[in-house]
């Protein structure tokens, strides 16, 4: 078995900033932590708190392991989860980490102790997830797609929605259409890719200079739509954005210059969060099922868990719906 010795002579560091870069204590130079942690990964060390909690599991816990607890989307994804734990006789157990890397993520979860965990941090590396599901610990992921044995995902089919907000945008007579990324996520990378597809297919140019990030909060798309404008650069007919939050954040940079939202530019969110109907405009938005995917999750997490026999994981996308609103309108040189 790997001990403390082994992972500080592979680091060649002394055991105690091994010790130290553990139990996050004290202050170790960024040099000297990474070659830690990548010792630790490369000898799959598992801390004597994580061997302990391996072995006192709780049969009867689940844990849901996430980067944030921020916005709604949480909220609705995690009451969710914890409903239907409930009623299955589970406790849940929600550990919110920030920045985590796969290493932290990996002790963290064998440190926990619950039998099988939701995980929504794509930290989490390939090596660290077969390192956990070999001690017997199944996973599913909802914020990418990975299966393999005791692994699932459950996703919203982020390809379906962002060609169905686009295909929208184009047959209002759209052809100018900016896109507020996200964070660097795997839901953002395919609502990006989707869009993309869909305007070449169209034939329309893709508007470089309204390509934005406001990192899927209202705030920072605000600040990034507002700076835009006031570049002075031609404003766009449309704005396609990740989720809810920035497309708020749009509307609000667009009222706060004199910019009609849907008068003058419409603009398509994506999850249908329950305060989308209630902004003003209301939003049309890409209606992401947030509940079923928490819901679908502990059932995959439950099935995986049953009769203690390791098993095959299996993807599952839940197909998404457009929902239309005031915050879109046809434009009156529209070619449907």
């Amino acid at each position: 078995m790997t001990t403390i010795k082994d992972v500080a002579r592979e680091a060649d560091v002394a055991i105690s900033t091994v010790s130290k870069v553990l139990n996050d204590a004290g202050n170790v130079r960024p040099h000297l932590k990474a070659r830690v942690l990548e010792a630790v990964d490369k000898l799959g060390y598992i801390p004597n708190t994580a061997a302990r909690s391996l072995k006192s599991r709780r049969k009867d816990t689940l844990g849901l392991f996430l980067f944030s607890i921020q916005g709604e989307f949480f909220t609705t994804l995690s009451q969710a989860i914890h409903r239907l734990c409930q009623q299955s006789g589970y406790m849940l157990n929600i550990f919110v980490g920030n920045q985590n890397t796969s290493e932290e993520i990996h002790s963290r979860i064998l440190a926990s102790g619950v039998a099988g965990a939701i995980v929504f941090n794509e930290t989490l590396a390939p090596q660290s997830i077969q390192r956990i599901t070999a001690h017997g610990i199944p996973l599913v992921f909802i914020d990418r797609e990975y299966k393999a044995l005791n692994a699932s995902s459950i996703t919203i089919d982020n390809v379906a929605g962002a060609s169905l907000a686009v295909n929208y945008l184009i047959r209002q007579g759209h052809r100018k259409i900016a896109y507020l990324h996200g964070n660097l996520s795997f839901d953002n990378a395919q609502r990006f890719s989707a869009y993309q597809d869909i305007m070449k297919k169209n034939r329309l140019p893709i508007p470089e200079e309204w390509l934005l990030r406001g990192f899927y909060e209202e705030v920072l798309a605000y600040g990034e739509v507002r700076k835009a404008v006031l570049s002075g650069l031609p404003l766009p007919e449309a704005f396609f954005c990740a989720n809810d939050e920035m497309a708020w954040g749009t509307i609000r940079a667009l009222r706060d210059l004199g910019i009609a939202v849907p008068g003058q530019v419409s603009v398509v969110g994506f999850d249908d969060v329950t305060r989308a109907e209630h902004y003003s405009p209301a939003l049309t938005t890409v209606h992401s099922p947030i509940a079923e995917v928490g819901t679908q999750s502990v059932k995959e997490l439950l099935r995986l868990l049953s009769d203690g026999t390791p098993k095959e994981g299996r993807i599952q996308r839940l197909a998404p719906s457009l929902i239309t609103r005031e915050s879109c309108t046809l434009r009156l040189d529209a070619r449907v």
